[in-house]
């Protein structure tokens, strides 16, 4: 008499996804609130330089490399979408994958640093030259600066996900960063259009 066989389909892994925002996710909401204002201030500087100057703007001798600039903004832009990616495969518990799509935004972010320090050396004034020169190297720095510290918060998430053992809070201080790697990406954007497009 023959044996009926019993085949079991295999579990696929559901996702990990919260209901609703970390802690830790609500308080970089709040910080990167602080930032945006932060932000702001220094926009609302820029413009009110501009209202105040009497004559062209930007002054004459400002040359920027509009094109090089903008490869840069288009990387820095989709670093964006593969920190994003980072975050899906930490939800589904891929975390090999989510290493590489961190190193990858990790790499992207350098580029784009190394362009501002290449984009720095060759403009034609500087901070004492006029106002324009002074508003653009205190706004595109503080803006480096905090690149800088996303990409130094990506280098602790690397740590945090190099153990084989599931840590409950990986995932959460993972989405963490990638909120403050957006926010970085859109406070970039908006100073590219300053800036370089209708200055």
């Amino acid at each position: 008499m023959a044996q009926a066989v019993v085949t079991q389909t295999p579990k696929v892994r559901e996702p990990i996804r919260f209901n609703k925002p970390s802690m830790l996710g609500v308080g970089t909401m709040v910080w990167l609130g602080s930032e945006l204002m932060f932000f702001s201030g220094l926009f609302a500087a820029y413009f009110t330089v501009r209202a105040n100057r009497t004559g062209a703007w930007p002054p004459p001798g400002i040359k920027l490399d509009i094109a090089q600039s903008a490869v840069f903004t288009v990387i820095l832009v989709m670093s964006s979408v593969t920190m994003q990616k980072a975050v899906f495969e930490a939800e589904h518990g891929r975390k090999r994958s989510a290493r590489w799509w961190i190193v990858l935004t990790m790499v992207m972010g350098l580029s784009f640093l190394s362009n501002q320090a290449v984009e720095w050396t060759h403009v034609t004034f500087s901070t004492s030259t006029n106002a324009y020169g002074s508003m653009f190297f205190v706004m595109t720095g503080l803006h480096g600066l905090h690149v800088l510290l996303g990409i130094v918060a990506m280098g602790f998430l690397m740590l945090r996900l190099a153990g084989s053992k599931s840590d409950p809070g990986e995932l959460a201080a993972l989405q963490s960063v990638s909120y403050y790697w957006h926010f970085v990406d859109v406070v970039w954007v908006a100073l590219y259009a300053v800036l370089f497009l209708i200055h």
